[in-house]
């Protein structure tokens, strides 16, 4: 395997747990790809899914990368704003009072140039129209783009969860839209009462066919809204690859339905040394619906099944190739959120590493970092 340019440097303290459900989510089987393909007629969806094998067919589980792995790294036109997932510096608040001019300076200088906000804190208060024009006003200011709203509610969970949170979706479109804003994010949800919890039925036709009728009627209450709806993959959920994300397009049938791109959450143990591998099958496959990027990173350094965040550019996603990817994507900008941080502190230093790797490579990232 190509050697990486990236240094391992020990992963930040009290990283959290992630990907354990992975194991046992991991991809979609090969049975049950060909049986919902043929059942759709979907001729344009893969007969197999997961990653290649390196040793042939009859060689145990395929989780070591092969030696040689080609990696194109080759630069494209898109430049890359960077946002950040941070109270303090980066995630936008729906607060009474607040300076957005003095807020919006202070992000700018420290590199970032684009935010978005969590629906839920955004929607609990209905700002006045004049707050609505002010923060227009110091976005342009300061040459920060609000993009989007971050959903994280279930939209197929039991009883009255769904319907509340495909209403919250809609809501959150509208929103959206009034603040010029490009996206709004979610998930294909989960059986249980909170989506982040596995549900052994959450990978049923019957959990899928539910995530795809919740999106199209999603899509149907806003229709003529030229707003996106890219949805980010979760272990825990049926979308949870690149595989189900390209079927889930498919069955929506709605050009609004992208991928919001989270290599980190759909990644479980057999996909952990071959991140390589993986982003090139996922941007393959999906580039041309890539709404907007998450970069996160991860090692796996315990026993048990389970992968640890960790400071981007030093844990096993492929950096050099991830940037790279994004550089080529089909549009002129992509915005790129850094979260799954603690401290202020660690976010300047996540920043400084994507800046630094891009920097090597040619990879435009907007503005500069003080």
């Amino acid at each position: 395997m190509t050697t990486k340019k990236i240094s391992r440097r020990k992963a930040f303290k009290g990283a959290l747990a992630v990907g354990a459900a992975g194991l046992a989510a991991g991809a979609l089987s090969r049975t049950y790809a060909q049986e919902g393909a043929a059942a759709s007629g979907a001729a344009s969806l893969p007969r197999q899914v997961g990653l290649p094998n390196v040793w042939g067919e009859d060689f145990l589980f395929q989780w070591s990368p092969p030696e040689n792995v080609e990696r194109d790294l080759t630069v494209g036109d898109a430049v890359i704003r960077l946002s950040s997932s941070n109270r303090n510096f980066g995630r936008l608040m729906n607060v009474e009072g607040a300076d957005y001019g003095k807020q919006f300076a202070a992000w700018r200088k420290a590199g970032w140039s684009a935010c978005e906000a969590s629906s839920n804190q955004w929607l609990s208060r209905k700002m006045p129209d004049s707050e609505v024009r002010e923060i227009k006003t110091q976005l342009r200011a300061n040459d920060i783009e609000f993009y989007g709203l971050h959903c994280g509610g279930n939209l197929i969970g039991p009883g009255s969860i769904a319907e509340e949170s495909q209403r919250h979706v809609i809501d959150a479109i509208h929103a959206v839209a009034e603040m010029d804003g490009k996206l709004v994010l979610t998930h294909a949800g989960g059986l249980h009462p909170n989506r982040n919890v596995a549900h052994p039925q959450n990978w049923s036709r019957d959990a899928w066919m539910k995530s795809v009728n919740a999106l199209k009627r999603i899509c149907r209450d806003t229709a003529g809204m030229d707003i996106q709806i890219p949805i980010e993959a979760v272990n825990s959920e049926s979308v949870n690859n690149p595989w189900a994300h390209k079927r889930l397009i498919e069955d929506v049938g709605d050009p609004r339905i992208g991928v919001g791109l989270d290599l980190t959450n759909f990644v479980f143990p057999g996909f952990a040394f071959r991140t390589t591998e993986l982003l090139n099958i996922t941007f393959d496959m999906l580039g041309e619906h890539i709404t907007y990027v998450h970069a996160k990173d991860l090692v796996w350094n315990e026993m048990m099944a389970g992968l640890n965040w960790a400071l981007q550019g030093t844990g096993l996603i492929d950096y050099e190739t991830f940037l790279a990817r994004v550089s080529r994507l089909d549009r002129p900008e992509v915005y790129m959120l850094i979260e799954f941080l603690v401290e202020d502190e660690q976010y300047e230093q996540a920043q400084r590493n994507i800046r630094s790797i891009a920097g090597q490579l040619g990879v435009n990232i907007y503005g500069t970092q003080a």
